[in-house]
């Protein structure tokens, strides 16, 4: 649409105006030549193009000049016009309507007798400069509403966005009215106006969300989701509510800890005895300590603990240790209220701990927290409250501590980086993990769950593996444990071709193609059996001799025990 016609109510009105006040009539044209406002003998042409009774306005649209025609037909510009042997005009001044620096229209003074020419000569400079201020309101006019509409339109977007997001979405005023609201919202309280009030309460921590009440007119919804306060300059908007029914939320977090916990595949006698145990510590509250390479399912373990036992609706916060910088880390497991230190978000945050109230805190990679924190940690585990920092205000706190490491820790505190104390209120419930290489049982089942996970999240269909390929999976060493599995079966599943019926070797990763040689990776467990007994031979066999073969491999007292059945040693 032309620019003009947007405001073509308001520039009809200025141009009756501009004309009763200076008695001169008024002319405003697009830049398509359309006649969009007259005064006068030109009024009755509004709305048709005027192509051919536009030459001067040609002209001031190209050059983005103001004309002043005082002779009209004489003029040097008046000869190549087509209407010159039919223009009544005796004299026209016409300036440009600029829009972004470039000429949108013109508004032009006609006269049509000369009394209103000798009147006009005598204020010319005047009658110019009003002009070009008309045109300049005009613009700005123009701007307005070009950006009233562009609001709009972006306001049109952003509701078809809103409203395509899974949750709830209400934005109230300073008297906590409603300004907008998504249709799952509007479905959510049967909204048929926005007269009442919204009442929220009360407010309190779930996980690192909230979890509050709104009431509309006669409906009220427990809800859990976060609440955003807009400065005062943000005009009408106050606040901004993101929710979804309580119960839904924790259908939704009960059904994703059950998702990942039936990852927990095995086929082994060695993961047989491990589920075991998680069956059995799930019932209590006993704090477990869950050790095993890196990749061979700790967090999944955890999960599982979780889910089978009393507090599997509620939530289960999972923490790296080693991914958190030493600076952060009391803040991030403590919290923090407002203006406790310099940077901190001026509404305070919930710490880790507090956001697994009720439920489960599992601490990945807990060999990696520095010793400040560990004193920390066990005071939670004797005392179990917390005081964020910047509070001296103690909180209460009911949570299952589980950890996991893949270091050894008798070997940690030995060295004075593990302390002691904290190792053994960690180790109430020990759970021992082994790696891929030593359950080859459980290979074949992994590998066909993850094929058919990313076979249906690429949606294409499942193939099997050829007996080369599983071969291969079984021979090989799986230095990275399950994580490695998964990684190389996604990559199977981003590679194979629709035309292939059946996973071969050409669709394994060339690291693993060219570093595999079965005779290689055999001589490596010959090469971990000589090592072995080359240290029991060095510091004996007693229970105290093997935890030294331990520290010095670096791995647990339990794996080595493995390794010493696993090579009849």
């Amino acid at each position: 649409m032309d620019l003009l016609n947007k405001v073509k109510g308001d520039i009809s009105k200025y141009a009756e105006t501009i004309s009763q006040v200076i008695n001169i009539d008024v002319e405003i044209m697009s830049k398509d030549l359309i006649r969009i406002a007259g005064t006068g003998r030109l009024k009755e042409k509004v709305g048709l193009d005027m192509t051919g009774e536009s030459h001067v306005y040609e002209h001031v649209l190209t050059t983005g000049n103001t004309e002043i025609i005082l002779s009209p037909r004489e003029e040097k510009i008046c000869q190549t016009c087509p209407s010159k042997y039919t223009c009544t005009e005796v004299l026209e001044i016409s300036t440009p309507v600029m829009f972004n620096s470039e000429p949108i229209g013109v508004i032009g003074l006609i006269c049509f007798d000369e009394k209103q020419k000798e009147e006009f000569i005598l204020k010319k400079d005047s009658y110019i400069k009003f002009l070009q201020q008309i045109a300049l309101f005009i613009s700005s006019r123009v701007y307005e509403a070009n950006e009233k509409i562009m609001i709009e339109n972006n306001n049109k977007v952003l509701m078809n966005i809103v409203d395509r997001i899974p949750d709830s979405i209400i934005i109230t005023n300073e008297n906590d009215k409603i300004e907008l609201i998504n249709e799952k919202g509007i479905a959510l309280f049967k909204l048929t106006d926005y007269e009442h009030k919204l009442i929220v309460s009360p407010i309190k921590n779930f996980l690192d969300k909230k979890e509050f009440s709104l009431s509309y007119a006669d409906i009220s919804h427990d809800v859990v989701g976060d609440i955003i306060y807009f400065p005062k300059n943000m005009g009408r908007f106050r606040t901004l509510y993101i929710f979804q029914e309580s119960e839904k939320f924790k259908t939704y977090l009960h059904q994703l800890n059950y998702n990942f916990s039936k990852e927990f595949i095995f086929n082994s006698q060695e993961m047989e005895a491990v589920y075991s145990k998680i069956r059995k510590v799930a019932k209590t509250t006993s704090t477990v300590l869950i050790t095993g390479e890196s990749g061979t399912g700790k967090e999944v373990a955890a999960k599982a603990i979780h889910m089978n036992s009393n507090r599997a609706d509620m939530p289960l916060v999972a923490v790296n240790c080693g991914a958190i910088p030493d600076t952060l880390m009391e803040s991030e497991f403590f919290g923090y209220v407002k203006g406790a230190f310099t940077g901190a978000n001026p509404k305070g945050k919930v710490g880790f701990f507090e956001q697994a109230d009720k439920g489960t805190i599992f601490l990945d990679e807990i060999g990696d927290m520095p010793l400040s924190l560990q004193v920390k940690l066990l005071r939670v585990l004797q005392e179990k409250t917390i005081s964020p920092v910047g509070s001296d205000k103690i909180k209460e706190i009911d949570i299952r501590i589980i950890a996991a490491t893949n270091k050894n820790l008798e070997a940690l505190v030995a060295e004075g980086k593990f302390r002691e104390d904290l190792y053994y209120r960690l180790n109430v419930f020990p759970i021992d993990i082994p790696p891929l290489r030593e359950r080859p049982k459980d290979i074949e089942d992994l590998t066909n769950f993850f094929i058919a996970k990313y076979s249906h999240l690429f949606n294409i269909p499942i193939r099997s593996l050829s007996n080369e390929v599983m071969s291969i999976f079984l021979s090989y060493s799986w230095p990275g444990n399950i994580r490695e599995l998964k990684n190389i079966t996604e990559y199977i599943i981003n590679v194979i071709e629709e035309r292939d019926l059946m996973i071969t070797v050409k669709h394994l990763p060339p690291k693993l193609t060219n570093s595999l040689n079965i005779k290689e990776i055999k001589t490596l467990a010959e090469i971990e059996k000589e090592a072995i007994e080359t240290l029991l031979l060095k510091y004996g066999r007693s229970s105290k001799d093997k935890i030294k073969v331990a520290n010095t491999l670096d791995i647990s007292l339990a794996t080595l025990y493995r390794k010493l059945k696993l090579y009849n040693l």
